[in-house]
């Protein structure tokens, strides 16, 4: 049984990169796409909207269900696996012909196991990490490239092919996941005798007042990302870009924040949590507010997906960090699930609602965007607090 602690961050990249890389993979194979194949089968924007907003939506809840059993038993790769497995399932089943209700019930059980396996998948990484936690970022950065290419790739390909080709790359890559997994060392648990130690004392070395500013940070960003993740294909498209062009555009947003992720490491050293968030989320607004005056300019498109390395990169590394800190060891599957059901739950959830309603090919979507993301800048710079290291 592998030792994690002798590791080097070397080893330990090359155990958890994989599982980073296939899962992402697939997020850019779900997400951008996503409207443009339920456009294909015939649904309307708002039953894309509330499609979307399930899917997201069951953040709320879908991460706690893998979490209760993972931090009583430390067990959480098991549970990555079941998962993995369900997911592929679900996204075969996307092939099949239905109305809005079949479509709804297949994506939202795919929702559920894709976002109750994220928190598993956190929580491994900052285990075998360890003393390395700060350098999650070039680790996370492969889950961005596997991301960078599929979209890519896809973009072109769907100049070429039908949409129906997506649920079936979706299912190859589910099982790429689960072979990824057995790379990572079997003892990536708590001890026993530590989970015990920890018991009693947890809560009460956890700072709750920066725990909720920080989750309300990220449910309002989450709410402005809404629209980008649903709508920004249609957007384009509308605007007379081809696939291959918005493949590419979405791309190179991610291939910004893989620079963010390989310095992110280094800027934890010079810069405080509050001062890296409040920056992203300020470039963040600016963001929001070009792509809502957007035409036909692919120049400014570029500088905006350029901007994306702020918006994710930045944010989501300080909210990783973040709650890396304000939770001990023991408590690592709650708040990283804790993380998930706020952002990519409640806010997903409500902002793709809002979105759907919104929408109408304008860019008002990015109008409420920029709005969500100046009043959390707002609240990061005023609530973002020091708080205690859990070490």
């Amino acid at each position: 049984m592998t030792d994690i602690t002798t590791l080097s961050f070397a080893q330990k990249s090359r155990r958890l990169s994989p599982m980073y890389a296939a899962y992402f993979t697939l997020f850019g194979v779900f997400t951008p796409y996503l409207a443009r194949y339920l456009t294909a089968q015939g649904l309307t924007p708002q039953q894309i909207g509330v499609i979307v907003a399930t899917v997201f939506g069951v953040n709320v809840f879908a991460p706690f269900l893998f979490t209760l059993i993972s931090d009583r038993t430390g067990q959480r790769l098991p549970l990555i696996r079941i998962g993995y497995v369900l997911m592929g399932v679900f996204y075969l089943l996307a092939l099949k012909s239905g109305d809005f209700f079949w479509y709804l019930t297949v994506f939202g059980l795919f929702g559920v196991f894709m976002s109750a396996v994220l928190p598993q998948m956190e929580g491994v990484a900052l285990i075998v990490l360890g003393k390395d936690r700060s350098r999650y970022g070039q680790i996370r950065l492969w889950g961005s490239a596997g991301y960078v290419v599929i979209v890519w790739t896809l973009g072109a390909a769907l100049d070429r092919y039908p949409v129906t080709i997506l649920p079936v790359i979706g299912a190859v890559l589910c099982g790429l996941m689960w072979a990824s997994t057995w790379l990572i060392p079997k003892e990536t648990r708590l001890r026993a005798e530590d989970r015990t130690a920890s018991k009693g004392l947890e809560n009460a070395f956890i700072d709750w007042p920066q725990v909720v500013i920080l989750m309300a940070v990220v449910f309002l960003w989450q709410l402005g990302l809404a629209p980008y993740n649903t709508f920004f294909d249609l957007f384009l498209k509308d605007r007379g870009f081809s696939a291959t062009t918005i493949g590419f555009l979405i791309s190179f947003g991610s291939i910004c924040e893989i620079v963010v992720f390989l310095f992110i490491a280094s800027w934890f050293q010079r810069f405080s949590e509050r001062l890296l968030i409040v920056f992203a989320l300020g470039i963040t607004v600016v963001r929001w507010v070009l792509l809502a005056n957007l035409e036909q300019s692919f120049a400014l498109a570029l500088l905006i997906q350029g901007m994306h390395a702020l918006t994710f990169g930045v944010v989501h590394s300080v909210a990783i960090h973040r709650v890396g800190r304000l939770f001990p060891p023991s408590r690592q599957g709650f708040g990283q699930g804790l993380y998930v059901s706020m952002g990519m739950g409640v806010g997903l959830i409500c902002g793709n609602l809002i979105a759907g309603w919104l929408w109408q090919g304008t860019g008002i979507v990015y109008w409420f965007a920029a709005a969500m993301a100046l009043v959390a800048t707002l609240l990061a710079y005023y609530g973002f607090k020091p708080i205690r290291s859990q070490g």
